[in-house]
């Protein structure tokens, strides 16, 4: 009679234990005793369709954009991506070159283009001027 407490008791524990356990997260053992590192937003890079202008984001705050502007055939740059680098900018003029440019640091910066007129320019933008660089695709091509 004894075993046959001690049977469902142990049943009984595994029937309320089970449910809590299945509830906690799971936390994988990498062996050194390092923290599991903590879970970052994934970073969208898009071209803008309707301006010649390309954005990559984790956040509101954490941008990089590119964006051509045609008074004055400027390139203005817009780095506040929080990764301690420096934004890289590609300029294709049909028929005449790529450029690429630096945000220098710079959370703003404005670069005089000169370009040639009846030609067209798209954009592009990448996080930093690394291999693993985020970059968006190229805007469509817009008339100077």
């Amino acid at each position: 009679m004894n075993v046959h407490r001690n049977r469902i008791a142990v049943a009984c524990a595994s029937v309320l234990i089970a449910p809590a356990l299945a509830a906690l997260p799971a936390v994988a053992d990498s062996g050194n005793g390092a923290k599991p590192a903590p879970h970052l937003k994934k970073t969208t890079c898009e071209p803008v369709m309707v301006e010649p202008a390309a954005y990559c984001r984790s956040s509101k705050r954490n941008v990089t954009q590119v964006t051509y502007i045609d008074k004055g055939d400027r390139i203005k740059i817009l780095d506040k991506y929080n990764n301690d680098r420096w934004t890289k900018a590609v300029v294709h003029v049909k028929g005449h070159s790529v450029k690429k440019l630096s945000s220098k640091g710079k959370k703003h910066r404005v670069v005089e283009g000169h370009y040639p007129e009846e030609r067209s320019i798209r954009v592009k933008v990448c996080t930093s001027w690394t291999k693993k660089a985020k970059c968006s695709g190229w805007s469509r091509y817009f008339a100077t």
